[in-house]
This record gives C-alpha cells, structure tokens and sequence, in this order.
C-alpha cells in the first residue's frame, strides 16, 4: 500500500517537472507548491515505514525474550506474527494468546482447547479463527480492535442434537472482499465454517462470528458416509457454497451477509448491466410440451446476450449485477454487485477497461454456477401432467379440467400463487 503511494508521488513530482520546464514564469509557483507537496508526501512514507520496520523488529525481540524467559508453556505450535501470536500447549489442552505492542505483552489463557491441525487454526491480518470440533467451540479475535479473544459455543446455535448418520471432517474457506477506490484498494478478508455434521456455517470476519444453520435439522440423518458433498466457488466478492446432496446453495458476502436458497428456489438468473439485461436463463419447466417457463417469463434460459465483455466500444459502466429471480413471495428477488468500485468506469482509459473485463469475469463465474444449478434443479423435478396444450375439447369442460390440472401444479409447488392466477386468468378470459 505505502509503496503504490511512494511511487504515485515519484509519478506526480516527475510531470509537475515536465509541467514546470514547459510553463510560463507565472505559473512555475504553483508547480513549484505541487512538487513540495509531492516531496513532503514521499518523505512521510518512507519515515512511517522505517518506523513501523523499527517497531516490528522491537516487537519480534520481546517475542523471543518471552519465549525464552518462561517455561511453563509449550510453544512449539503456534500461529500469527509479531502483532499477536498463538500458542496450543497439546499436555495442557490450554491456548495462550499473547497480545504484543511496543509498549508490553498481554497474555490471556483459554482452558480445554485443542489445537485442531492447520486447516482449523487461521491467522490473517491481524484477526484469528480457530475452531476445535470436538468441543464445537470456535475462539476468535481481532488485534486491531484490541480484542483478545471471543469464543462462541456452536452448540448453542443448532439446539435439536441432530447429525447426519457418519461424521464429517468440518472445512475452513476464505473469502477475500476487495474494494476499488479512486486512489487506492480496500481489502478484508472472510472465513466460512461449514460444518455438514451438524448442518451448520459460521462467517467470521474481523473477529466477528456469526453462525447458522443451512439445512433443516430433521434432514440431516438422510445423508451417510463420511464424503463431503459440499462444494466451495468464489466468484468476486461472493462464496458459493453448495451442498449437492441437499440441492442447498449459500451465498456469502461481506458484512456478514448469507442467502440460503434451495435449489428449486431459484427461477432465473440474468446478468444486468447499466439496467439493460445482457443476458438471462430461467428454469424453463416443461409440462405437456409446453414450456411453463416460456408462457410466464417470457422465454425458457433466453439468452438476451452473452456475458462477451465488449470493450473495444467506448462506454461508461455505473453497475454489473446479477439478479436472481426466487420461487417466494417473502424475497423475490437476490442482488449480487460485481462491480466493486467507488467510481464508474471508462472503458476507454486501458484501468478502468482492466478492472472492467476483471467484474465482468467474476459475474460470468457467478452466472455460469447459478446456470449450472438451475439445470441441476430442473434435471431432479418430477415428470408432469399436460396441462398448457391440451387438444380442443368442449369449452366448459376444457377450461375446468384446465383449472383443476393448474390448482395440482400450485399444490404441488410447481406453479407460484402469482404463476397460477396469471394462467387462470388467460384460460377465464
């Protein structure tokens, strides 16, 4: 970061010359004011950089003082840096986690805690998650708000006690959350718990915990085997986690933002840019020849346009989101942005065309896992009666077969009340 800002201003000092040699007498005053601005900049970077290297090797060697000092405690595993350092003593089953700035040490003690291997046990940054899956305790911290620890027992979160038929190793992901703004990139970093024994997910981020359940816990003795069916993609500024035995899909971004959806949930997902769709595919159901899909939404996985990222044309792009339509009258609709920046973009200046074809590759990611899922879901519904092209019978009794066949397809969740009364509408006149 301070070395994009040291050479941004070597970049700035070295025009303003150019500017300065080219410019009239009354002008070289205020290239003359830029240069020492751009001068003062430089030299207070490389100042906080030798003092942060100063105070990082001073923090390292009251490390190894400590270590060296006291006995008492096993500190051959460890994890974190010269800010904040953890250590599992296996005979004791205790954690010891040392705070550290310029000015001391801060010790703080958590009994019955096991170290879980390197998969459980994550530093990053100055925050830290451990999870220990025997106990089901999850420790987390964050140095940069002087939180020493925070340990939630995930116990508490799934109460019935109910578990798949066999245990399943629980798995730890990171998400990193980027940020684009005029001048420079914001970043932070997520941990998604998911724990298929119990059913479970927890998101940690900057030493902030929350857990939930994905899966209805009645559900969960269906699955055997110790063979994780989960499957993790990130696509931008968002996980996709997706358990292929329950056809559950959750989708993780930042703030601590989670979407559970089942997969039938979904109808369509379109890919929209500027307001104007580029691209969108539906379920596209099929019932007696018909596509239910094309007769409501107005064309079954329609492609309206490919997600081809034309940048040769010179435009201006303010948003890219992908908008995923629901089976639900709670939530219809599910928002991603994949166009994380503060400013729009120009897609004739070569950054903003770079960063441009960098969004629109994460919103085809996020497309193509959505359009796979979509055929997922369409592939496990069950085989349906005709019902939208029926042959010409006697119009009393056509209409009222053709209105009892739609009140069995709303029953049966294949038709939302809204799908089924725009087509009792149609067949009523």
């Amino acid at each position: 970061m301070k070395s994009k800002i040291i050479l941004s201003s070597f970049v700035l000092l070295f025009f303003s010359l150019l500017a300065g040699g080219s410019s009239e007498d009354e002008e070289n005053g205020v290239v003359i004011a830029i240069a020492v601005v751009v001068v003062a900049v430089i030299i207070i970077a490389i100042i906080a950089a030798i003092v942060q290297s100063i105070n990082k090797k001073k923090r390292l060697k009251m490390i190894e003082k400590d270590e060296q000092e006291s006995s008492d405690f096993d500190r051959r595993v460890s994890i974190g840096d010269d800010r904040c350092k953890i250590y599992f003593d296996a005979a004791k089953k205790k954690v010891m986690i040392m705070h550290v700035t310029t000015d001391g040490i801060t010790k703080k003690f958590v009994d019955d805690y096991e170290y879980p291997g390197k998969g459980l046990a994550r530093y990053f940054d100055g925050n830290y998650i451990i999870y220990e899956p025997n106990s089901r305790r999850m420790l987390s911290g964050n140095y940069c708000r002087y939180t020493i620890n925070n340990i939630e027992d995930l116990n508490g979160v799934d109460k019935s006690g109910l578990t798949t038929k066999d245990p399943i190793a629980p798995t730890l992901n990171l998400l990193e959350i980027t940020f684009h703004s005029s001048m420079t990139v914001d970043s932070s970093k997520i941990h998604v718990l998911a724990d298929e024994y119990h059913g479970l997910m927890a998101v940690a981020e900057q030493g902030k915990l929350y857990a939930f359940n994905y899966i209805s816990a009645e559900r969960l003795p269906e699955k055997v085997g110790i063979e994780s069916t989960i499957s993790v993609k990130s696509a931008g500024n968002y996980m996709f986690v997706m358990d292929s035995y329950f056809k559950v899909l959750v989708i993780i971004g930042g703030n601590m933002m989670h979407k559970t959806f089942n997969y039938s949930d979904i109808i369509e997902v379109s890919y929209i840019e500027n307001g104007d769709t580029m691209f969108t595919k539906s379920t596209g159901r099929t019932v007696g020849g018909a596509i239910v899909g094309g007769v409501l939404m107005g064309g079954a996985g329609a492609v309206v346009g490919g997600l081809s990222g034309d940048t040769k044309q010179n435009k201006i792009v303010n948003n890219m989101d992908i908008k995923i339509l629901l089976r639900s009258t709670e939530e219809t609709t599910c928002i991603l942005h994949f166009m994380d920046s503060s400013n729009p973009l120009k897609t004739k200046e070569t950054s903003d065309k770079t960063l441009y074809e960098e969004f629109l590759k994460n919103a085809n990611k996020a497309k193509d896992l959505l359009s796979v899922i979509i055929d997922d879901a369409k592939q496990s519904l069950p085989p349906v009666a005709p019902v939208l092209s029926q042959p010409a019978t006697p119009q009393s009794s056509s209409v009222a077969d053709e209105l009892a066949k739609l009140a069995k397809l709303k029953a049966d969740g294949i038709l939302t009340e809204e799908e089924f009364q725009a087509q009792k509408a149609k067949l009523l006149g």
